[in-house]
């Protein structure tokens, strides 16, 4: 069993530490699919669409093997080795969805998750697709998440091992997708603010915004910077650890604190990477190693033209040790007799 160790404090080496200028110039984590991964991808779709009788939520029940991904097999490997190995991001583009039927989409992306790893429930309505769309909702609601908006987010990593998104419908401006790695934000600290990286080895209280059962605290705790057998695994949501610690429940965030993450935010933002995602893009992340946010945006007014991504939350025991935040939903977002499901 892992064991914490939070003494180290000395910058790491590992290769998911880069800068969005060293991440641009690299090209191992963008894959764009051909024309025969295209083919075998929808021939396993048509596949399989008989199988589950045309039901999405049948996928819940079908065995991994029952996916035949084709010539696409050995590229998710390939993907996986990058996220758990490499730069911990991966970039799938060429998905032809114009094309597709939105259960064919469906069965791609869950085929392409199951690859990578074990599903898991991702709000309290049992969404295993969760929907990324504008719900009206501001995140100064203290029980609402910034997915639910059109707000500009925190930098912050998924509460799994894995987090997919894809994008079915662009804004109409705005909501570029923008990521950082953890490590070098956390090399740079302990480079610049020791005192700072410090504090956020200590565990800080992170709000469940209102998504927990009768009983349950409000809250769970798990530090911003871990180290398990000597290997750095990154957990960060200012949102969230604000709000955790605005709670009654809770004891205010120290200036040291606030300074810390205020902070660490503005060096995730100096070293991103920005890029746009299109229509059938995937996008897959370590969330041990790596940061993403987007940034604000204007929607369409019809509500079959509104943004929308579609996020899996994956979890893989292979990938990282899981931090305290990770571990607090490793079983997904699970309330009550909640039942799984998948909505398209």
């Amino acid at each position: 069993m892992n064991k914490a160790d939070n003494l180290q404090m000395a910058p790491v080496s590992d290769n998911a530490d880069w800068t969005g200028e060293a991440l641009a110039s690299s090209i191992g984590w963008r894959y764009v699919l051909n024309a025969s991964e295209i083919r075998d991808l929808r021939k396993m779709a048509a596949v399989v669409r008989v199988l589950i009788d045309n039901d999405p939520n049948k996928l819940l029940s079908l065995p991994e093997n029952q996916f035949h991904l084709g010539v696409f097999a050995p590229r998710s490997d390939q993907i996986f080795q990058e996220l758990k190995s490499g730069n911990g991001i991966a970039l799938i583009k060429g998905l032809p969805i114009d094309e597709l039927e939105p259960l064919d989409t469906a069965i791609i992306y869950w085929a392409i998750g199951l690859k990578l790893g074990q599903a898991t429930p991702n709000n309290p309505e049992g969404d295993m697709f969760g929907h990324i769309t504008d719900l009206g909702k501001t995140q100064k609601d203290a029980n609402s998440r910034g997915y639910q908006t059109r707000e500009a987010m925190d930098y912050h990593c998924d509460q799994c091992d894995i987090v997919g998104l894809l994008c079915l419908r662009k804004a109409k401006s705005g909501g570029e997708s923008k990521v950082a790695s953890s490590i070098a934000m956390y090399n740079e600290m302990v480079r610049t603010y020791p005192e700072h990286a410090e504090v956020l080895t200590k565990p800080l209280c992170w709000s469940k915004m209102g998504e927990y059962a009768d009983g349950e605290q409000p809250y769970y705790q798990s530090p911003v910077f871990n180290f398990f057998d000597s290997q750095l695994c990154v957990s960060f949501g200012p949102i969230h650890i604000i709000k955790g610690h605005n709670l009654d429940e809770t004891p205010a965030l120290s200036s040291l604190q606030r300074e810390a993450i205020r902070i660490a935010e503005d060096i995730a933002d100096e070293q991103r990477y920005d890029m746009v995602l299109d229509r059938g893009d995937m996008q897959f992340l370590n969330n041990y190693v790596a940061l993403h946010t987007r940034s604000a945006y204007e929607d369409y007014e019809e509500p079959e033209r509104k943004r929308l991504l579609w996020r899996l939350w994956l979890m893989n025991s292979d990938l990282r040790a899981r931090t305290d935040y990770a571990r607090n939903f490793q079983n997904g977002v699970k309330l009550g007799n909640q039942r799984a499901q998948i909505r398209l």
